[in-house]
């Protein structure tokens, strides 16, 4: 084993919104609205002010320390400045620095994603106004709490500052928030050191905790064994096939099948099927279909719980395998990534019902990057590990690169060279070659390069004479990976609009609902200062009732107008499940 290196898991925990207090619901709603819109506001000076906030080689990284010049009168560690183009605290007189600092620093990962990615900016995107964003609080904001003398034993003790300016004390307030914690979730936090925590609200309206865990795992010693690329086919009737390309031939053909799967599914989509052909009927004959609804309802999600946990078997087979294979190869991974399938299987596009549903019940991205954490928390460096492309690979032949055709489905015939294999192995081997031409290390001709055609190399060199006369963009436009992405990948934003009342044109209006649009094309902003709601909103909340009462050690009343409207963004998470 080579040296330790730190991996970042997420342990998503339910809150229990049942056992809260009228107050307590009050205050978290205001707490993560109150930071949405900081957030937001961070995104609109940014994008006012991107040009010089741009740093590195690429001007694909943002300045932290500059934003602060440009929003804060003084951060922490820093001298007090006297003038800031856009004063947040007084915008946001409710929040301490170190909460503004977290909500910085979600902005600015959402930002460099999309620098990343390309893509719209993150104000630009439709539906951004009505989501709620949540910012990463690290751990000298919060604390997990075991109460062993109470029902409720487990509580996230939250750092709460909206009332402390504004009463003249220095110590913030705390709100507890009661959780609904198994023992998975303590033994996948016990693994690691707890860093960060989110909270949130899924579009089902359920509110939920995030813990973010680094782990640390020991990455696998590659120093003299050979070269290899372990290429992965994923299939529907074999859940995979898997081939490994080395210097000389390509070995350790694998099938990986799941026939109970297919079983267990068919036998479901039938009895849905039945019963939506039953709901029909009954209501066709004017009869009450209360039955076969609640039927339907009973059967709903559990075909995808049961899809998802061969999928984790496949993806936990799978990565057993890998790690075994480690011991003797310096391997590389690779796997199909299908893009644009669905739409094949769309309605109306005369492939059938049966085929529609082959499609949609192939859970291949789930799959992907369900292995990519694996492989990750097994300490495969995750640039070992990619998914590439994988059109026409079923229909190439791999010894010469022309189009073959297939008799069988299992059955690959290329009428060039007179090739004829399993048309799995034969895409698995096209997903291969399609890794190393990707990789510049492993195209030498004296080692993997040599499973490269004249047609492969003909390509590439086609490549390198375009990039070279185009020249490099600032934003590349790479594909976004599986798993893993920044916090921009997580939301859907909408442009920013400016206040015609405000006199800060950066500053993102502090409200949920969009401005209203005058005869004129003017925007006629109803936003409301945080200091303002503040004093409009000094009515008291009247408690309710909980099975557990803890203290929160806060006034009845928060000093934010914020209120949530429409859905919270789900967050794309790494949850540890394997």
């Amino acid at each position: 084993m080579g040296r330790s290196k730190g991996m970042i898991i997420s342990v998503k925990v339910p809150i229990r919104w049942d056992s809260m207090t009228d107050r307590q619901k009050t205050r978290l709603n205001r707490i993560t609205g109150r930071d949405s819109r900081v957030i937001r506001a961070y995104l609109g000076v940014i994008e006012r002010h991107e040009d010089e906030l741009l740093t590195g080689r690429k001007r694909t990284k943002l300045d932290a320390s500059r934003l602060d010049e440009l929003t804060l009168t003084a951060s922490k560690g820093k001298a007090k400045r006297s003038f800031v183009p856009h004063n947040f605290k007084i915008r946001f007189p409710n929040i301490s620095v170190n909460e503004f600092q977290e909500c910085r620093d979600t902005a600015i990962a959402m930002w460099q994603s999309y620098l990343e990615r390309g893509g719209s900016k993150p104000l630009r995107t439709r539906g951004y106004s009505t989501r709620k964003i949540p910012r990463f609080a690290f751990t000298q904001r919060f604390e997990l709490v075991y109460s062993p003398e109470l029902e409720i034993r487990h509580w996230l003790k939250l750092r709460d500052s909206l009332d402390s300016v504004s009463n003249g004390r220095v110590r913030h307030d705390r709100l507890m928030i009661p959780l609904s914690i198994s023992s998975y979730h303590l033994n996948r936090m016990k693994e690691g050191d707890v860093k960060t925590v989110r909270i949130f609200k899924d579009s089902r309206r359920k509110w939920w905790v995030i813990f973010t865990v680094t782990l640390a795992v020991d990455s696998i010693d590659t120093i003299g064994k050979p070269r290899a690329v372990l290429s992965i086919d994923l299939g529907i009737n074999k859940a995979a096939c898997s081939v490994l390309l080395t210097r000389k031939r390509y070995r350790h053909i694998r099938y990986w099948k799941q026939e109970d799967k297919l079983q267990r599914m068919k036998t479901l989509d039938d009895r849905v099927a039945s019963l939506q052909r039953e709901k029909e009927q009954l209501i066709a004959r004017n009869e009450n279909p209360d039955r076969a609804t609640a039927q339907l309802r009973s059967l709903s999600g559990k075909r995808e719980r049961v899809s998802k946990e061969y999928d984790k078997k496949l993806v936990r087979d799978i990565s057993d395998y890998i790690r075994k294979m480690t011991r003797d190869y310096d391997l590389y991974v690779s796997i199909g990534r299908l893009k644009g399938i669905r739409n094949t299987a769309r309605k109306g596009n005369y492939r059938g019902r049966r085929f529609r549903g082959m499609i949609h019940r192939w859970a291949f991205t789930r799959i992907s990057g369900m292995l990519e954490h694996k492989l990750a928390s097994i300490g495969l460096d995750p640039k070992r590990f990619k998914a590439v492309p994988e059109q026409w690979t079923s229909i190439m032949c791999h010894k010469c690169g022309h189009k073959g055709i297939r008799p069988k489905q299992n059955l690959f015939i290329c009428n060039t060279c007179g090739l004829k294999t399993n048309a799995d192995l034969n895409g698995a081997l096209n997903i291969g070659k399609r890794f190393i031409m990707l990789i510049p290390s492993l195209r030498d001709e004296n080692g993997l390069g040599m499973w490269l055609t004249p047609r492969d190399r003909a390509i590439l060199k086609a490549r390198r004479k375009k990039s070279s006369s185009e020249g490099k963009s600032a934003l590349p436009k790479g594909t976004p990976a599986l798993l893993g992405e920044s916090v921009a990948g997580s939301y859907d934003q909408t442009s920013l609009v400016e206040s015609v009342r405000g006199k800060d044109p950066a500053m993102v209006n502090a409200v949920e609902t969009p401005s209203a649009i005058t005869p004129t094309g003017e925007c006629e902003s109803t936003q409301r200062t945080e200091a303002e709601s503040h004093r409009r909103n000094d009515v008291s909340v009247k408690k309710g009732k909980a099975r557990d009462k803890v203290n929160d050690s806060g006034q009845e009343q928060a000093g934010d107008s914020g209120r949530e409207k429409g859905g919270t963004q789900e967050f794309l998470t790494v949850h540890s499940q394997l």
